[in-house]
């Protein structure tokens, strides 16, 4: 009896922990990269040159353009229990950029952009990484006109205005576990009145 008791007590005391450690979750949504970790470039405006044939002259225009770059993501959600027959999935519906100039007496707007990317979760992760990417402007035209639209100079007055440290945050919800998620990553922008090849737009 005493021997049937110890053997019940161990059988319970194994599926605790067994039930303890297929509920524990690890569910991580991160930014990977941004722009391939590179500075992001940020011309404020692009120059354009070409002959009216009614006026006979040359006329120079410019437009503001957004910076769009790459964004790769990744999120690992280990549930109760895997494999599971429904995968989880962060659904990301809002984007945060702030900017921090380097020059203390200096400040920006930050940026809130509304998003719809879903993310499946990656539970082969860290054997087999997999990321998701996406095309994100993490600069608006409008953003750079309204902070630097008086700083714009022709060419050839190439200049650097400003050196930015960014930080994007991204945040959403699981849709399968109903819950928060959200991730940040920081990158660089260097803004100015950068090389313009005055015969094509956006060169």
């Amino acid at each position: 009896m005493r021997r049937s008791l110890f053997s019940l007590l161990t059988v319970v005391a194994i599926a605790a922990l067994l039930v303890t450690t297929g509920c524990e979750r690890s569910s991580v949504l991160r930014v990977a990269s941004i722009n391939g970790g590179n500075t992001v470039r940020s011309d404020i405006a692009d120059f354009y040159t070409y002959f009216d044939k009614v006026d006979s002259e040359w006329v120079t225009i410019y437009q503001v353009l957004p910076d769009t770059v790459l964004v790769e993501v990744q999120y690992v959600e280990i549930g109760a229990g895997l494999p599971t027959w429904t995968p989880y999935v962060a659904v990301i519906n809002k984007a945060t950029i702030t900017y921090n100039s380097a020059d203390p007496t200096v400040t920006y707007d930050p940026a809130v952009i509304p998003m719809s990317w879903s993310v499946k979760s990656d539970p082969t992760s860290p054997k087999v990484t997999k990321y998701n990417t996406f095309a994100m402007t993490v600069v608006s035209g409008t953003w750079k006109e309204k902070a630097f639209g008086g700083d714009v100079a022709d060419p050839p007055d190439y200049d650097i205005l400003d050196l930015v440290d960014a930080t994007l945050k991204i945040s959403g919800y699981d849709s399968v576990a109903l819950k928060t998620v959200e991730a940040t990553g920081k990158f660089q922008i260097e803004f100015g009145n950068l090389y313009d090849d005055p015969s094509k737009l956006g060169k």
